[in-house]
């Protein structure tokens, strides 16, 4: 006797039929029946009474049902419990995002992993992307999403080569309250920006039409009582949406605030350098490259709201160098 005869028993039970039993659990009807004469034949007493009623259960065999009900139910949550144990042993996946991405497409890459790595937990680590490429290079996360021109900015040489996958591109925006002047305007060029409001961040976004802004101002940071060193860039935009400053938002931190009442307007930039290019940083010998291509066919379909997908982005891989 082993689990299979068991199941057929609880099979013929059920739909007290042989024919529509053996339809069931995928076998044909004579090959089960052989295995309950048999099984019936080697415990030495009648499990079923056949009639042309049907198929109906002895006084053993109603006993039996119930056992055999445990022990499949017995078996497929030792069945379960494996399953869970295999997806916990498996190390997490860690990812890396700057503070622009983390707080507002954690939803969104768990459900992209829910695709592309469905029996990985995932932990989201949060820096800026110098400290990023590093964590990449020294093997503390797996990979890091990051815009290409914040590289191309910092980093030079060909030591240490990092691979980068283009996933998206992202628009830049200029927020103002609503209600501010400038947010009658439907769009706005860089150098049109005033300087005396606008709140700037030490480190760059990633954006070609950057350089074309009004520098950081000693006087803005003194008005606002603001340390853009130390403070959150959520904490600077739910200043702005309650003042007369303004600053640059990307386009998915734009979409949440937008979400989220934020009481915040966003201007377009005419320039032609607003968009930034964003993708996936990871080492050469990244052990799991099946799982970047994952994320570039999920990316094509769904990008995040308020981006394009790359036009490559199941094919562009770069090689970026890190200084040693």
């Amino acid at each position: 006797m082993n689990l299979r005869d068991l199941q057929y028993v609880i099979a013929v039970a059920e739909h007290q039929n042989f024919t529509r039993a053996a339809q069931a659990v995928a076998v044909s009807q004579p090959a089960l029946s052989n295995q309950i004469k048999k099984l019936e034949a080697e415990l030495g007493v009648p499990i079923f009474e056949r009639g042309r009623d049907g198929v109906l259960l002895t006084a053993f065999g109603q006993e039996l049902i119930g056992h055999a009900t445990q022990i499949t139910e017995i078996v497929d949550s030792i069945g379960d419990l494996a399953r869970r144990h295999k997806t916990t042993e498996l190390p997490a996946i860690r990812l890396g995002m700057t503070p622009t991405l983390a707080a507002y497409l954690s939803h969104y890459f768990r459900e992209l992993f829910a695709k592309a790595a469905s029996d990985r937990k995932i932990i989201i680590v949060e820096e800026y992307p110098v400290a990023l490429a590093r964590m990449v290079e020294e093997r503390s996360i797996d990979m890091a999403f990051v815009a290409r021109k914040s590289f191309d900015q910092i980093y030079g040489g060909s030591t240490r080569p990092l691979d980068f996958t283009s996933l998206w591109l992202e628009p830049l925006y200029l927020a103002v309250r609503s209600g501010h002047p400038l947010s009658r305007k439907s769009s706005i060029w860089a150098h049109e920006v005033p300087a005396d409001k606008l709140i700037r961040f030490p480190i760059s976004f990633g954006y070609d039409l950057e350089r074309d802004l009004p520098p950081a101002s000693d006087k803005v940071a003194e008005e606002t009582g603001i340390d853009v060193t130390t403070a959150r860039f959520e904490t600077v935009c739910r200043y702005v949406a309650q003042s007369d400053a303004y600053t640059m938002v990307n386009a998915i931190a734009a979409e949440q605030f937008k979400r989220d009442g934020f009481g915040l307007s966003f201007l377009p930039f005419d320039d032609k350098g607003n968009m930034r290019e964003l993708g996936a940083l990871t080492r050469p010998q990244y052990p799991n490259p099946e799982i970047v291509e994952a994320m570039g066919e999920f990316v094509c379909q769904h990008p995040p709201q308020g981006t394009v997908a790359s036009r490559n982005t199941r094919l562009t891989k770069e090689r970026i160098s890190t200084n040693s």
